[in-house]
């Protein structure tokens, strides 16, 4: 990733024989027996599609009974992440359909082609009742697909999506202050500790790990609440897909990991 935190760290600093310390997985996009039924429905996208591999997995090696349609939008044919793996089980498990959506195919492609629209998913899957969606992806598959769920009125409580992290240009985001440009820094102050600055177009999370100030985190696109963190003075922008709970927002808790600075701040970690 350009001026990436993490990924120009290990491109460029890590050796062979370092050693990290990590925390275990974690995260709440996943099947949940007691609320979404045997009927799941599988959105992916590009490199989206690993989360799903493990449920596919469990539930084609086990013999379990649900029923498993994954609908996977990719560019091109060729980088179909799993093809043969995901051809092989479908051909071999009756409740596993899987179907690739190639939005630029080669002339010669006879497959299902262009964007998963609505129509397509209705004329796939017929009657959506009793269905549960799961949506993975890139950012702009996010926002295409769920306008096209909502258009064949599925419920959002029948919809799982997992983000995978912040807005790439946040300026870019809707409610974004005209005023303020991506490079503007501004200090923040953690009461208690010290003071470090933090550009307008990077997560505070991040600002403060660069500054060796780590707090707990475990999604890094504002949903788990982990990283909640005190804003005791001035104002920071939270994106849209940041569930900041309502009385977290009115006594002045932020989620660090998608809450990006628009004044001098001063925190309680």
């Amino acid at each position: 990733m350009e001026d990436g935190f993490v990924s120009n760290y290990l491109l460029d600093e890590v050796t062979i024989g370092d050693s990290f310390t990590s925390t275990s997985p974690e995260g709440l996009f996943y099947y949940n027996p007691l609320f979404h039924k045997n009927d799941l429905v599988f959105l992916a996208g590009g490199s989206g599609i690993t989360p799903f591999m493990s449920m596919i997995r469990e539930v084609t090696d086990r013999g379990f009974e649900r029923k498993i349609t994954l609908i996977y939008g990719s560019r091109d044919a060729d980088d179909i992440i799993f093809k043969e793996e995901l051809e092989d089980r479908a051909q071999r498990h009756g409740n596993f359909i899987f179907t690739p959506v190639i939005s630029e195919p080669p002339p010669s492609y006879s497959g299902h082609t262009g964007f998963i629209t609505a129509e397509f998913m209705g004329d796939l899957l017929g009657d959506i009742k009793d269905k549960m969606f799961y949506l993975c992806g890139p950012e702009e598959m996010y926002t295409f697909c769920l306008s096209e769920l909502d258009k064949l009125g599925v419920r959002k409580k029948k919809i799982r999506q997992e983000v995978f992290g912040p807005p790439g240009d946040v300026t870019e985001e809707p409610g974004w202050p005209s005023g303020i440009k991506g490079d503007a820094t501004f200090e923040v102050t953690v009461r208690g500790g010290t003071s470090i600055p933090a550009r307008a177009d990077e997560p505070l999370m991040i600002s403060l790990e660069r500054a060796g100030i780590t707090i707990p985190t475990s999604c890094r696109s504002g949903e788990c609440s982990l990283c909640r963190t005190k804003l005791l003075s001035g104002e920071v922008f939270q994106p849209r897909g940041a569930k900041v709970r309502k009385s977290d927002r009115q006594f002045g808790y932020i989620h660090a990991c998608t809450a990006y600075p628009l004044k001098d701040l001063e925190l309680l970690l």
